[in-house]
């Protein structure tokens, strides 16, 4: 029965998504078909048993690591049992924790669960009544949780900022850190994928506008008989310009940050990023602006 070798745990909106495409090129790696298995986190899923998790990973060549990314496994206190989970069925497991500046990743994550339709409220409304946004951006409250079941040497501590500024030498710490002899440059014509939801935003509000308009008689058959580049060039400087396109956009686009609430939210984070600057050996001051 294959388990995984090694878990991408979080967090959130910070790049996970980036390494899972990474690692799943590479030939030494068998990344789970599905990403997001939430297995050790969600207890519907942890129910299922552990053969069920085992067969995610049935496919894997005997040469191959094993792995999965699961960002529901960095939610303390969200999903407390997770690390006691990981612990009590893969101990020797390692574990890949991605973080990103924690007034971006909250808000990032805030517009991640508004699309997916958990709540309507602006991301002032929804901090101040709940956690969830920023729970996952307290990282060292997430790594001190896990520390009770693992220790330090089981984790590979990462940022997104270098992700972005240099992908092939983080995926070389990862190499290092799993034992992945076969160096293979897999960043290439890879896009860092933490803030696709921007173009997610994007598609949602084109077919909201296009939508009407398509089911008016005749529209639609004379739509597609143009060529997609001018159809683009109609939607972009037509239709999305409009004063119909304009209100459609306000309905949908989340209402951005303001300002004295990302100075307050520095603020609020600052004592933990000190707290996990110490525990890195990492300046983290980047994350005070």
């Amino acid at each position: 029965m294959r388990l995984p070798d090694f878990l991408i745990i979080g967090a959130a909106k910070s790049g996970t998504t980036s390494l899972y495409v990474y690692l799943d090129k590479h030939p030494q790696v068998y990344m789970s078909p599905v990403k997001e298995p939430q297995f050790f986190a969600v207890d519907k899923k942890y129910e299922q048993g552990i053969e069920w998790y085992a067969s995610l990973f049935q496919a894997a060549h005997p040469h191959q690591l094993c792995g999965e990314a699961s960002t529901d496994y960095a939610k303390y206190p969200q999903y407390p049992e997770t690390p006691a989970r990981i612990a009590q069925t893969i101990p020797q497991v390692k574990m890949i924790y991605i973080m990103r500046h924690p007034v971006e990743r909250s808000y990032a994550y805030y517009v991640h669960l508004r699309r997916h339709g958990k709540f309507e409220d602006t991301f002032e409304e929804e901090i101040a009544n709940s956690n969830v946004c920023l729970d996952g951006s307290n990282y060292i409250m997430q790594i001190e949780h896990y520390l009770k079941f693992f220790p330090k040497e089981s984790f590979l501590f990462l940022l997104m900022e270098d992700l972005i500024e240099k992908p092939a030498e983080v995926l070389n710490q990862i190499y290092d850190f799993l034992g992945i002899e076969q160096r293979i440059d897999l960043t290439q014509n890879e896009e860092i994928k933490a803030n696709s939801f921007k173009t997610f935003f994007q598609d949602v509000i084109r077919e909201k506008i296009t939508k009407p308009l398509k089911a008016i008689p005749g529209v639609s058959p004379l739509a597609n008989r143009l060529p997609k580049k001018w159809r683009g060039w109609v939607y972009n400087n037509i239709i999305e310009k409009s004063y119909y396109g304009k209100e459609i956009k306000k309905q949908y686009l989340p209402q951005p940050m303001l300002p004295e609430t990302r100075q307050m939210l520095i603020e609020k984070f600052r004592e933990s990023n000190n707290r996990l600057a110490e525990f890195l050996g990492r300046d983290l001051s980047c994350w005070d602006k």
